[in-house]
């Protein structure tokens, strides 16, 4: 596996699950989405420039790609494997309104330069998020239906994380369509 999607909606720990990953198997990159698709001050570039440069990141032989469902259909035709993080909403919603004390001010790093987390704003985008939660879920998995060839791996929790890390790092290939059990 040397292609992988770490999606799920904003706050469930793609970023976190991909730097882990890539500290397991540090010759495959790991490649933030927001990083293709903002700008600087959080806009956005135009679909059709995002569109292309994810078009050439995928071209590579390798990559942990990590991002919401927005990147999904253009990039499952390429994916080997789909990581969808699914954790309990309580959680989802902690990490987001935690995030912004921890990098008030400053820039996470999956994110391009300019982009700076400030309280009001990430807070603003916390509710929008939760409110969507239904639409997000949706989104993954009807995206994820599309193909059947492709491993999926749905995580719910900790050691089912904590799994998939392990997997990763000896190599070992997840079954097609699984959701991790405890």
């Amino acid at each position: 596996m040397q292609k992988v999607i770490v999606t799920g909606a904003n706050g469930t720990g793609k970023s976190h699950l991909a730097a882990r990953l890539h500290v397991t198997r540090p010759e495959v990159p790991v490649i933030s989405y927001d990083s293709i698709k903002l700008t600087k001050d959080w806009v956005q570039r135009p679909q059709a420039e995002i569109e292309a440069k994810l078009s050439h990141v995928l071209q590579a032989d390798s990559w942990i790609l990590e991002g919401g469902p927005s990147l999904l259909r253009q990039a499952i035709p390429q994916a080997q494997w789909v990581i969808w993080l699914d954790p309990p909403e309580w959680q989802r919603a902690w990490r987001l309104f935690s995030r912004p004390w921890k990098h008030w001010g400053k820039q996470r790093p999956e994110l391009p330069e300019g982009n700076v987390d400030w309280p009001l704003q990430q807070f603003r985008f916390a509710i929008n998020s939760l409110r969507r939660r239904r639409e997000m879920r949706n989104s993954i998995s009807s995206a994820l239906q599309t193909r059947q060839d492709i491993q999926i791996s749905h995580i719910t929790n900790r050691s089912q994380l904590d799994r998939i890390v392990q997997k990763w790092a000896t190599g070992k290939q997840p079954l097609l369509h699984q959701k991790e059990q405890d």
